[in-house]
Order: structure tokens, then C-alpha cells, then sequence
């Protein structure tokens, strides 16, 4: 379904030389150049036509987001570099094939729209976190590995559909085979699930199947080390992850609540910046249900919820609303749960702040990007609708609420077709403060965010002052405990964006200028 068989395959394309590169930029430069050799003095009308456009060229490009974004010389060369990289493969490829441009290399500040379950390449799970004693699969199908994972002391008497992976993996001829089968039933890759309401099901079956791994207390943290390296190898230094409200359990049969997750994030964060070296790495905490769930649910755990953003104000921030708007309930049937927690924030240090999903949708009558907007949401998950409400849109550049775009994961579901259709380019440049997220790489069979990067940058026709901004954007409306965490971060990114204008004038000058 998706173009990318596996992160290995990608990996080797995206760091080709650039010696790669096509002669078709010279082409077109000489043709261009050839094209008014020889020819008279333009006349008035062409002189003041010329004049005319470059003045309307000049105020559109002075309207768009990045333009605003001084740059030192150093990164104007590199991004003459980076625009000839773009323009030669545009030419060449017409956006089919693989870039040649690293874009591992980029820092991208913060990765704000990331479901803790599908986060990390589920090929931990299988390759380590299956192969761990007592790991049992559900089978209805002996032929199909399309099952439930869950951890037992001993076989279920009382259901013959649970199968040992260890027996099972005694009897394969083909171990190696079976394992890449098991991790291909966990993604959405080259299978067709047929319409909208199919494809839903099969992702949100996914989650259900793969809960009895990442709820199991020795994979669990395993499972966001794992994330933490993943992230910071791609360059990205904050994250912020949904995690819906759920226990976790051991062998034994204990029970180990959301608390308990947060304090172990909160030790693990620590240490992962020392072993990284990387002071201005963080990781937060959104708290979430599905907007299924029945009210009294979700009270209750809007309720938890305030009480952990006060007992973990540095992790976790937040509460939201998850799944298919158009199959869920909208934001206002909770409105009375809403007003109670209203209410009973005032009793304490820190409010409940919400990071909505909304405007995830094609229909004309979804309403939850008003309902977003007037409950203060902090930011707004996807806003594929958002282009849709001229109010809306400007009420969210007034207050600067960050909105978390999911490329790849819109296309995929299906809400996109064509990424250089993308409503979140209109919004873009327009003002809306956009941010790039991954949503659920795993399922999707990527990692990190350098997927995305790429899919926009090479759809829209990003140079390096847009994607500066996207980064940026992203720090600006991350949910930093205080002043100084964000600083810290900004400073860290700065240093980092520094660098990989060194490494692009290093790398790739010589190769860019032998095609201009």
C-alpha cells in the first residue's frame, strides 16, 4: 500500500550520493538561457507586464510562511544547494523515486502527534519482545498468523485458540520467514483492505492485537527505550505521546496503573539523556480515550487525568479524544463532562488542557474543530478540515494553536489521495503554525519523522526556510514544563540546525554546483 517496503531498503536510497543527480537542471538552464539569445528589446508592454509580475510574485512569496526567516549567509548557500537538490529531482523523478538528500540528517525539533502504542517499529516486539517466555498468540485460523499476543503462566484451559510462539516457531521450517509474517500482519503495508470503514477496523484491530505486548511490564519500557533511540537518531529531540488509559500486567498476574507508567517515562527520560548526552531531550504524557467510550468513562479519566498533570507536571500534560471522528462521538456529547472538570480544576495548582483531534475528516458536518476552539484546546490533532473555516482558521493564528499534520498517515487513511493536494500546504502559507508528526509509524511500517519530512518536502516544494519554520513551529507549541525547558530545547535545536547547514555545504556544494 505504501511505497516503502522497509526501513532498510529506504535507509540505502535516502543516503545515495548526490552525484547521482540528473543533468536536467543544466538542461533547463540552458534551454532557458538560449531561448531569448538573440532577440530585441522587450516592448513597453512587455517591460511593464514583466514589472507587474515580479511585483506579484514578490508580494505572494512575502505572504508565505518562511519568508520571514532571516538567514545568515551560510544558510542561504546551503539553501541554494538544497533548492537545486529539490529542482533536479523533481525534474528527474517527477516525485516518484526516493530522494538522494539525507533527510536524517535534518533536526526536526518536536515530534508532537505520536500514539504511544504504535510509536517505535514494532520489529521489537516481534524479534525481542515475542521470543520472551510464556509469549502466546490467539488463533482462530491455524493458517493465518493474524492474532492476539498475550503473556500466561500456563496454556488457558478454557480456550484451545491460544498457541505457544515458542511451539510454533519449533514446528516452522522457516523461522526467519514466519517472524517477517507476524510483523507484516502489524502494519498496513501491501494489503488492500478495501473501503474507508474496512480500512479503519483493520487499523484499530491492530492496536487490540498488539496490546497484550506493549501492556506487558517487561516489554513496555523496553518498547520506549527502543522509541527514545529511534527519535533521537532521526534528529528529534521532544515528544509528545498519546497514551490511552490502560493497566499493564506481569506474568504474575499484578496490575500496574498510568501512574506507575508515568514515573518509570519520567526515570527512563533521565536516563536516556544522560546516555545520549542530550540535556534538552524530553518526553510528555497526553492521556486519552476513545471518543466511543461512554461518558461516565470518560469523566473518570479526564479525572485521573488532572490529578497526574498535578502529581507529573513536567510529563504529563494533557488529555484527548482518539479514533474515527465520523464512527466516534463528536466533542459536544461530552460537553457535561467538560463543564464538571471545568469546575473542578479551579481547586487545583494546574487545569486539565486538552489536545483535541479534530477536523480528521471529509464530511461537511463535523463539528469538532468548533468545539476544539471554544474548549481551548492547547493544539489540534491533523485539521484536515480546518481550510474549510475562515473563522476558525483565524481565531487558531491569533492564538498560535499548534496544528499537528500527519502526512503520511492522512494519505494512508485515506484522507488525502494526492500529498501535493495536501489542505495543510494552504494553511501553511497562510500562517496556520503547521507542525509534522507521524501519528502511528509503526503500523505504517516508518520510523521517526524523516518519512514525512520527505513526503512534504518534496510535494509542496519546501526549501530550507519552510522546513526551518515547520521545526520551529513545532518547539513554540510543544508543552514545555517552564520558560527554561523551552529555552534549552531552542538552543539545542539552533545548535543542531547549525550543523546541518555545515554538513549540506560540506556534502553536497561541490555536486550541486557541478549541475548549475
Amino acid at each position: 500500500m505504501y511505497k516503502y517496503r522497509n526501513f532498510t531498503s529506504i535507509l540505502v536510497v535516502l543516503i545515495l550520493s548526490i552525484v547521482s543527480l540528473t543533468l536536467a537542471v543544466q538542461v533547463h538552464e540552458d534551454s532557458g538561457s538560449n531561448s531569448n539569445s538573440g532577440s530585441s528589446q522587450p516592448t513597453p508592454f512587455v517591460e511593464a507586464y514583466l514589472s507587474q509580475r515580479s511585483k506579484l510574485v514578490s508580494t505572494e512569496n512575502a505572504l508565505k510562511v518562511g519568508s520571514k526567516v532571516v538567514f545568515t549567509p551560510k544558510e542561504n548557500q546551503a539553501n541554494e544547494i538544497f533548492s537545486n537538490i529539490l529542482l533536479s529531482e523533481e525534474l528527474k523523478y517527477s516525485n516518484q523515486d526516493p530522494s538522494s538528500f539525507n533527510f536524517l540528517q535534518m533536526p526536526k525539533g518536536s515530534g508532537l502527534h505520536i500514539h504511544q502504542d504504535s510509536s517505535a517499529s514494532y520489529d521489537y516486539l516481534i524479534d525481542i519482545g515475542s521470543y520472551l517466555p510464556n509469549a502466546y498468540i490467539y488463533l482462530n485460523d491455524s493458517s493465518s498468523l493474524n492474532g492476539t499476543f498475550y503473556f500466561f503462566n500456563s496454556t488457558p484451559s478454557d480456550n484451545s485458540g491460544w498457541y505457544l510462539l515458542s511451539s510454533i516457531r519449533e514446528n516452522s521450517h522457516n523461522v526467519k520467514e514466519l517472524d517477517a509474517q507476524l510483523l507484516k500482519t502489524l502494519t498496513l503495508i501491501d494489503q488492500d483492505f478495501g473501503d474507508y470503514v474496512d480500512l479503519w477496523r483493520k487499523f484499530d484491530g491492530i492496536f487490540a492485537r498488539i496490546n497484550g505486548l506493549v501492556s506487558y511490564v517487561p516489554i513496555a519500557l523496553g518498547y520506549m527505550n527502543h522509541l527514545f533511540n529511534q527519535m533521537i537518531d532521526d534528529n528529534v529531540q521532544h515528544i509528545e505521546l498519546r497514551k490511552c488509559f490502560g493497566d499493564f500486567y506481569d506474568i504474575n498476574g499484578n496490575s500496574f496503573n498510568d501512574t506507575w507508567f508515568v514515573q518509570e517515562v519520567e526515570t527512563l527520560t533521565a536516563k536516556v539523556r544522560i546516555e545520549r548526552d542530550m540535556p534538552q531531550f524530553n518526553v510528555k504524557l497526553i492521556g486519552c480515550d476513545g471518543r466511543h467510550n461512554d461518558q461516565s468513562v470518560v469523566l473518570d479519566h479526564m479525572r485521573y487525568a488532572l490529578q497526574l498533570v498535578n502529581q507529573f507536571p513536567k510529563t504529563y500534560v494533557g488529555y484527548d479524544l482518539v479514533g474515527p471522528e465520523d464512527e466516534g462521538y463528536p466533542l459536544i456529547h461530552f460537553i457535561d463532562q467538560f463543564a464538571t472538570i471545568e469546575q473542578e480544576s479551579k481547586s487545583m495548582p494546574l487545569p486539565l488542557q486538552y489536545y483535541f483531534h479534530a477536523g480528521e475528516t471529509l464530511l461537511y458536518n463535523n463539528t469538532n474543530l468548533y468545539d476544539a476552539i471554544l474548549l481551548k484546546s492547547k493544539r489540534i490533532g491533523h485539521g484536515i478540515q480546518l481550510a474549510q473555516h475562515p473563522e476558525l482558521e483565524s481565531i487558531i493564528i491569533q492564538n498560535q494553536i499548534g496544528i499537528e499534520v500527519c502526512p503520511i498517515s492522512n494519505q494512508l487513511l485515506e484522507y488525502v489521495a494526492d500529498m501535493r493536494a495536501h489542505p495543510a500546504l494552504i494553511l501553511f502559507n497562510r500562517g496556520v503554525p503547521i507542525t509534522i508528526s507521524p501519528d502511528d509509524p509503526a503500523i505504517f511500517n516508518v520510523i521517526g519523522l524523516s518519512y514525512d519530512f520527505y513526503e512534504v518536502t518534496y510535494a509542496w516544494g519546501l526549501d530550507l526556510k519552510q522546513l526551518k519554520q515547520l521545526a520551529l513551529n513545532s518547539i513554540n507549541v510543544s508543552s514545555f514544563y517552564d520558560e527554561n525547558e523551552k529555552l534549552l530545547s531552542l538552543k539545542y535545536f539552533l545548535l543542531s540546525w547549525d550543523n546541518f547547514i555545515d554538513y549540506i555545504i560540506k556534502n553536497y556544494n561541490n555536486s550541486s554546483s557541478s549541475n548549475n
